[in-house]
């Protein structure tokens, strides 16, 4: 017991680390690069964080758990990896040749050497082996040693990048740091399961197996991942500057509430199975408390949203405070679906519901936002965001009042 509250305090301190630094960049870089590098920093920098969520693929919860299943089996062990690495590999091609190909219509204007510190970047995150050792419960020196050096490479970017011309450098110190991370990953797992061969057959077979994991792991994030690169691609990459700050703050804001909701997660699945009307009355509470937690925070950055962004981003950015205080309508509302999914639908077993309104309402998001772009510009992303969260959010609401009529009447 003792080693898992240690496990979950370390991967909170991870996440924690994983929001923070964004933002701690976000005053170092904009500042240095100017709007039009900073967005074009930016946007390869999303695009190449988005494509590797997809392929993570949820191995961080389909991989650790048939780890999990067979700690000392090492010969299992190292099938498992093979199979997952086989699988990030196939998914890797899938994204190059996608990528490729946009970039090829796009109208974006990408430099050739930044594209290619970019898909570092990409392979980098795409390939992290964290989900094997907290398989293995055994992530203390992985999350240590990440964490340490994501603050060294921050202090690298403060030293290093001062101004417009040193945008490269940036996109270079960024990735530099990201590999590292994974190269001592791979040594930590060669020390562990030995060498990797590539398993095509195995690798599909992930794939399939890990779908309805990715839908749920991956939907939500993508959804938010993929607002600077529709960005990029409908309003031009200093677009992309204005709105990737805010994004990053509100992510930060809504994402710590992710732990909190996992560690209630098990606790709920077992109470809900012994009373499930009394006990959803507690998960409706909470649902409750959060919101009207959002909503308290929403409106204490609405107020300082010109003092945040005057303070992260000085002269150049004053649009990024009317998208800041846009864009704060989501935090309420976000974390009230984050908490229906993880104290209602989950632990009641509807996750094949939640599944398919997370990616139908991902989809639904991207396409609102693209076309109130035409309308509205930046604006008209942020709107479509905003909106589509709010339906979202409208649509779970009437699937628990659903669920929990089914529930009282069956009592």
């Amino acid at each position: 017991m003792i080693l898992q509250f240690k496990n979950v305090g370390l991967l909170f301190v991870a996440q924690l680390v994983s929001y923070l630094i964004p933002i701690l960049e976000i005053p170092i870089l904009a500042r240095a690069l100017g709007v039009d590098e900073y967005g074009h920093i930016l946007l390869i920098q999303t695009t190449a964080l988005l494509c590797s969520l997809v392929v993570e693929y949820g191995f961080s919860l389909s991989g650790s758990r048939q780890v999990a299943l067979c700690v000392g089996e090492k010969p299992l062990l190292s099938k498992i990896y093979n199979e997952i690495t086989s699988a990030k590999i196939m998914l890797t091609a899938g994204m190059v040749v996608t990528s490729l190909l946009i970039m090829s219509i796009a109208t974006v204007d990408i430099k050739p050497q930044a594209a290619v510190w970019g898909y570092l970047y990409f392979f980098a995150y795409g390939f992290s082996s964290i989900w094997l050792f907290q398989g293995l419960e055994k992530i203390t020196f992985p999350v240590v040693f990440e964490v340490c050096l994501r603050f060294v490479g921050l202090f690298v970017l403060f030293i290093f990048v001062s101004q417009p011309e040193d945008a490269r450098n940036a996109l270079m110190i960024m990735s530099s740091f990201a590999l590292l991370n994974t190269a001592v990953g791979f040594y930590l797992v060669y020390r562990v399961v030995g060498g990797f061969s590539f398993v095509a057959k195995g690798g599909v077979k992930q794939i399939k197996d890990g779908f309805h994991s990715f839908l749920y792991k991956s939907s939500n994030n993508i959804m938010m991942s993929a607002g600077p690169a529709l960005v990029g691609v409908m309003c031009g990459q200093a677009a992309v500057a204005k709105f990737a700050p805010a994004e990053k703050i509100i992510k930060a804001s809504v994402g710590l509430v992710g732990p909190v909701l996992i560690g209630l997660y098990p606790y709920l699945s077992r109470k809900l199975l012994q009373s499930t009307s009394l006990n959803l009355k507690f998960s409706t509470f909470i649902v409750a408390g959060l919101f009207f937690l959002g909503v308290v925070g929403a409106g204490i950055i609405f107020v300082l949203g010109d003092y945040l962004v005057s303070l992260m981003l000085g002269p150049g950015f004053e649009e990024a405070i009317v998208i800041l205080r846009i864009f704060v309508f989501v935090i309420p509302f976000r974390m009230m679906n984050q908490a229906m999914g993880l104290t209602i639908f989950m632990p009641l077993g509807k996750d094949r519901i939640l599944s398919f309104l997370l990616i139908f309402f991902s989809f639904f998001s991207l396409i609102l936002a693209a076309l109130l772009s035409y309308e509205f510009d930046l604006k008209g992303v942020v709107y479509g965001l905003v909106l589509s969260e709010i339906v979202f959010s409208a649509s779970l609401v009437a699937f628990a009042i659903n669920i929990k009529r089914v529930e009282s009447s069956a009592c």
